[in-house]
């Protein structure tokens, strides 16, 4: 059990009634008291980057425009410390994801297994199979660009505040079905085009400490952080209903573009969605749904808390950065021109 100071319970949820049943449907803001924690104090977040392993470390830098996408860079963290982390993050413009630290630190399981245990109690029909989380830490100002990602999830915010956009989920004006069946699939990140009158049909929440913001699965969002450094908890989750969606989507986009056959319903229910489903599971088990390719992620920037933004370029050309070096090698072709290949083709 994580420990939990200054209080007597151990309950990290503080949701109504009426916010546990909407839950799921529509966006919820909540209550909650993971900012309470030690974990998440300067001491604690020191303590956690110093030793956190990098392949696990996303850094990106990004520009202040949410409709040019360009500007969100990988950045490498070779030679940072911890201190150099959160120094770059502070006076920069950058945002670091701590990819899946529940499976790196018995703290954030212990965490994840207390709130989500707590959302099951307030809501007896929630059975997720698969939790995992990401640790955000970033800077003033920074935003994160117009998407919709495959899992539900939640945002739980622990210091600093930021805005948040959520927009109507299931709008194919807002997204076009096959680029959501592409990132269901993997064949796509989550990023999907934007527009600025997208933003008619959002609804926009500020996000403090101490509070939860949740919205119906594949709704697009957006964030911009606002003049303070922010430090929160994305939780994903996966439940009996998410799967069957997520199967659904995989079985039209296979379906149609393999096999040219005019499938486009996203029925979940009922024989023709659960014979679609079957036909899918055998369709993978017999090796005719391939894997994309992973993503490299090559860098010209290096983590530098001594330079304007929290990073500089780097001398000696493009490197792959320490999240990618693990998986991948990089390849220059005669004319100078780089790539990353994963290890162990050709």
């Amino acid at each position: 059990m994580v420990e939990n100071q200054q209080r007597g319970d151990s309950e990290m949820l503080l949701w109504t009634r009426e916010q546990a049943s909407a839950f799921g449907h529509e966006p919820v803001l909540a209550k909650h008291r993971l900012h309470e924690l030690d974990l998440f104090s300067d001491a604690g977040l020191l303590d956690l980057l110093e030793h956190y392993p990098r392949e696990r470390l996303q850094a990106f830098t990004m520009g202040t425009d949410p409709l040019r996408r360009s500007d969100w860079q990988p950045v490498d963290t070779t030679g940072a410390s911890g201190k150099d982390l959160l120094a770059s993050v502070t006076m920069g413009r950058l945002w670091f994801n701590v990819v899946q630290v529940n499976q790196v630190d018995r703290r954030f399981q212990d965490l994840l297994t207390n709130i989500y245990g707590e959302l099951s109690e307030r809501r007896p029909d929630f059975r997720p199979n698969h939790i995992s989380c990401t640790l955000l830490i970033s800077s003033p100002r920074a935003l994160v660009y117009y998407h919709a990602d495959a899992q539900p999830n939640l945002l739980w915010q622990l210091r600093g505040t930021k805005r948040v956009w959520v927009y109507p989920a299931g709008d194919r004006s807002l997204i076009d079905q096959s680029l959501m069946e592409d990132i269901f699939a993997n064949w796509a990140d989550e990023e999907v085009p934007y527009r600025a009158d997208f933003d008619l049909k959002a609804r926009t929440f500020d996000l403090h400490p101490g509070e939860v913001l949740s919205w119906p699965q594949n709704a697009p969002h957006r964030v911009t952080n606002l003049d303070s450094v922010n430090v929160s908890l994305s939780t994903i989750h996966e439940t009996g209903e998410t799967d069957r969606r997520k199967l659904i989507y995989c079985a039209n986009r296979l379906f149609r573009r393999s096999y040219h056959l005019p499938i486009w319903s996203t029925n979940e229910t009922g024989a023709v969605p659960y014979l679609k489903r079957f036909a899918y599971r055998l369709c993978r088990r017999a090796g005719l749904v391939h894997n994309p390719p992973r993503r490299a992620y090559i860098s010209k920037l290096r983590v530098d808390p001594r330079s304007h933004g929290g990073f500089s370029p780097l001398p000696d050309g493009p490197v792959l950065t320490e999240f990618s070096k693990k998986d991948f090698r990089l390849i220059k072709d005669a004319s100078g021109n780089v790539s990353a290949a994963q290890i162990g083709t050709s």
